[in-house]
């Protein structure tokens, strides 16, 4: 039996009578105000759920979706801060496939929640955020709505979603939505904001401004292909290459991904390497290279499929006392610079490449494996392959040496924090929604490819985790699966609100925070500047440490309302805390385990 199977249907049954409304007609009428339209176009549109932390600037919207929708489809989902109500929207639609709606009070509620949406922004989610904003006349403006509003509102985050909008008047509502759901939907995908002036939704609905249940009219675009001569051109440089290399991206989140990496790998003798925090390949396939990732550096052709940032990657896997890969051939596999805006930089460096497949990923991974298959390869694929294996089965014996070398250590080391919740979850039905990332050891974990973890916030914002997780739990339950992950104590602290809103709406997790005591990430910088200064690295902890006092962290995720158990300090106590919050989770609570950890 799967971990869920047993639980999953009185779980989701469960939450959808959480805050049902009462004293409703039960025949739905017409809509008779401009919220009322909007929140049916929704349904439409297939959206289930809105985040949402509460605010008075969308309460004609907030009463249509309760007193005229019955609160369901789309269902509130009540958050204790705006970044959260988007992150947890950013993880829903991730892990879930499926549009992912909030709603954030005017100004100020998108001022908390900018740098979630930042965060959505360039991880290519699509989301559609709803705003209160106005009243856009003056003369229907409480004393609060002066210092609440803007024109225009959207000015705060355009710079970092796919289209933004303030219809006028309410029969806009349903037409300004569509559009919102067809951009955030379209390929790159991304968040998109609609700005609804509270005075306009409270008005009755005039003739016309009702929904349109034709939703095939308004699909999204579909996939782009590839040039077909451009195809070509990469698969005979792939099947001339000496060592080609196949790195894969963004791609990873897409369960149809791993095939076909596999079926090109196989059809080469290709190396692979997952992108940074990326899943995409199976662990134990004998051409997973990234127990050794300084095999880049012998490539003489690199096919990037979906890579965010391929020079950083490159140069990160250069070995110290070698060449790196600046001369092989790129064939870069991805939607390019489409939708990239001049405000950030996070385009990163221009990208190098000899030929640009500018495609859905999907689509060109298909195109390219046919056009391969027509061509007689010049170099042995199966004997690359078996040289190929060899070494990474020299580099994991070394992986595996280290992590036993560390087994005991105190406090608890990565390696064995991993390892030990791998083994308590590998037999359950199971997503990882969340990882440590700078010290995640590889090789450990057991994925069988894409669609079994999900990556980072895109954007580096600290707080991501909680909300995301809650978010992909949501959607993991949908699924008849359990959503998991590991999540550092800065980011928990910054968002632990999330449990609330996991407990009161009842999904279950298994969460468990890998507390170093520390905001880490910063600590080497610090130690590396005052080295190069000639000052004492040894004060590269102040103003970074979390502790004196340490926060209980397992007695915040209770006053929540979740199973928790910790902090776990005894390397030997690790395993038996990880299979209780397991079986707290598989029998529907939302289950911390907090864990101390070497830095």
């Amino acid at each position: 039996m799967s971990a869920t199977e047993s639980e999953s249907e009185p779980q989701q049954k469960r939450m959808m009578e959480v805050e049902n409304p009462v004293g409703l007609d039960s025949s739905r009428k017409n809509p008779t105000h401009g919220s009322d339209a909007m929140v049916d176009q929704l349904g439409v549109l297939g959206y289930r759920y809105i985040a949402i932390n509460p605010g008075s600037s969308f309460r004609g919207f907030h009463d249509s979706v309760v007193n005229y929708h019955g609160n369901k489809d789309p269902k509130l989902l009540l958050c204790l801060h705006e970044e959260v109500a988007i992150s947890l929207a950013h993880g829903y639609s991730k892990v879930g496939g499926r549009p992912a709606a909030a709603a954030i009070h005017d100004l100020v509620g998108l001022m908390h929640a900018s740098m979630a949406i930042y965060d959505a922004f360039l991880d290519q989610v699509p989301m559609v955020i709803l705003g209160g904003s106005g009243p856009r006349d003056r003369f229907k403006r409480r004393p609060i709505d002066w210092i609440h509003s803007a024109d225009t509102q959207a000015e705060l985050i355009r710079s970092y979603v796919k289209w933004d909008d303030e219809p006028n008047p309410s029969s806009a509502f349903v037409q300004s939505l569509i559009k919102a759901h067809q951009i955030a939907n379209s390929a790159p995908y991304g968040p998109t904001y609609v700005s609804l002036d509270c005075a306009l939704q409270e008005e009755e609905a005039s003739q016309g401004s009702g929904p349109d249940p034709d939703i095939q009219l308004f699909q999204p675009n579909p996939p782009i292909a590839p040039h077909l001569e451009a195809v070509r051109a990469a698969a005979k440089m792939l099947c001339d290459s000496r060592m080609p290399v196949i790195i894969a991206g963004r791609i990873g989140r897409n369960a149809l991904a791993t095939d076909l990496l596999v079926e090109l790998v196989e059809l080469l003798g290709a190396a692979y390497i997952d992108d940074r925090n990326t899943v995409a390949f199976p662990t134990d396939h004998p051409n997973n290279c990234n127990a050794d990732p300084s095999i880049i550096s012998d490539a003489d052709t690199i096919l990037s499929v979906d890579v965010v940032d391929l020079p950083s990657l490159i140069e990160r896997s250069k070995p110290s006392d070698g060449p790196s890969a600046n001369s092989a051939k790129i064939i870069d596999l991805s939607m390019g610079d489409i939708g990239a805006k001049s405000w950030s930089n996070s385009s990163g460096m221009i990208k190098p490449r000899n030929i640009h497949l500018l495609c859905d990923p999907i689509h060109g991974l298909k195109e390219l494996i046919a056009a391969a298959r027509q061509i007689t390869r010049k170099r042995d694929a199966a004997g690359r392959s078996r040289l190929i294996a060899e070494r990474m089965s020299a580099a994991k014996a070394l992986q595996e040496r280290d992590m036993r070398s560390h087994w005991d250590d105190m406090p608890i080391s990565q390696q064995r924090l991993v390892a030990e919740m791998w083994q308590t979850v590998k037999d359950t039905s199971c997503l990882l929604l969340l990882r440590n990332t700078r010290s995640w050891p590889e090789g450990i974990w057991k994925f069988r490819g894409a669609g079994e973890y999900f990556g980072d916030s895109g954007g580096g914002g600290v707080g991501y985790g909680p909300g995301a997780m809650v978010g992909g739990a949501l959607a993991a339950m949908d699924n008849d699966k359990l959503g998991v992950g590991i999540v550092g104590d800065g980011d928990f602290l910054m968002a632990s609100s999330a449990l609330w809103t996991a407990v009161h709406y009842g999904i279950p997790m298994l969460m468990v925070i890998n507390d170093n005591n520390s905001f880490y990430n910063d600590e080497p910088h610090q130690a590396r500047v005052a080295k190069h200064r000639g000052r004492p690295p040894e004060n590269s902890w102040i103003g970074m440490r979390i502790s004196e006092p340490q926060v209980d962290l397992a007695a915040l995720a209770r006053s929540y309302g979740c199973w928790a158990i910790g902090p776990v300090d005894e390397p030997s106590d690790l395993s038996n805390a990880l299979k209780s919050g397991l079986n707290q989770a598989l029998n529907g609570k939302v289950a911390v385990v907090h864990v101390h950890t070497a830095r």
